[in-house]
């Protein structure tokens, strides 16, 4: 009986430090798949030199240094200036088995006083994700936040995982062109921030 005691109090202390702790490893281990929109040919919108396609690509690379530097485990479907269909993309983050994608984009319009943030869904399992992302960009740019509107986006239709387009502002805006030029690439490293923050805020419940 004595030695059946002990085993269970072994058993019991186990459960109460180890297991706990080994659940917390696991959930920390979660894998984002980082997609720049546009590319090469396909350049986006643009302002005065700057285009969407380079924009997207600083932000996305700057996004996964984060990630990964808190141990995320990243997939990037593009980490140079190349084109890739919307095949291409959903095709690479569906092989990987990433548990969520974000695709980084930038809006635009012929109204240089139009800016705002907003992020794109189109399956339901797409929408909290996509909340998350416009509620922490808009919130840490100081852009008003558009909320989330349905896309029928090839990336988002054939995702296996949940999926959002970020829209973080506008590339077009004399606002945000003054911050891109700034010379500090401060606006593109908070934008970098702020999507990761609203990633780990997604991930607290998913």
């Amino acid at each position: 009986m004595k030695k059946v005691l002990v085993v269970s109090l072994a058993l019991l202390i186990t459960t109460l430090f180890i297991l706990p702790n080994r659940t917390v490893i696991n959930a920390a281990v979660r894998s984002v798949c980082v997609d720049a929109g546009h590319g090469g040919t396909d350049i986006g919108t643009s302002n005065g030199g700057i285009t969407e396609k380079d924009l997207n690509l600083d932000v996305a690379n700057k996004l996964a240094s984060i990630l990964t530097a808190s141990g995320y485990t990243v997939y990037q479907t593009r980490t140079t200036d190349v084109a890739l269909s919307n095949r291409d993309r959903y095709t690479f983050c569906n092989g990987a088995r990433a548990d969520i994608l974000v695709s980084i984009h930038h809006n635009g319009s012929t109204n240089p006083e139009i800016d705002y943030s907003r992020a794109l869904y189109m399956k339901k399992v797409d929408v909290e994700l996509a909340r998350a992302l416009v509620d922490s960009v808009s919130s840490k740019l100081g852009t008003t936040n558009n909320g989330i509107s349905r896309f029928a986006s090839g990336v988002l239709i054939k995702a296996k995982m949940p999926a959002a387009i970020s829209e973080g502002f506008f590339l077009t805006s004399s606002y945000e062109y003054s911050l891109l030029t700034d010379g500090t690439d401060k606006r593109v490293q908070d934008e970098a921030q702020a999507l990761y923050e609203g990633i780990v805020n997604y991930f607290v419940t998913h």
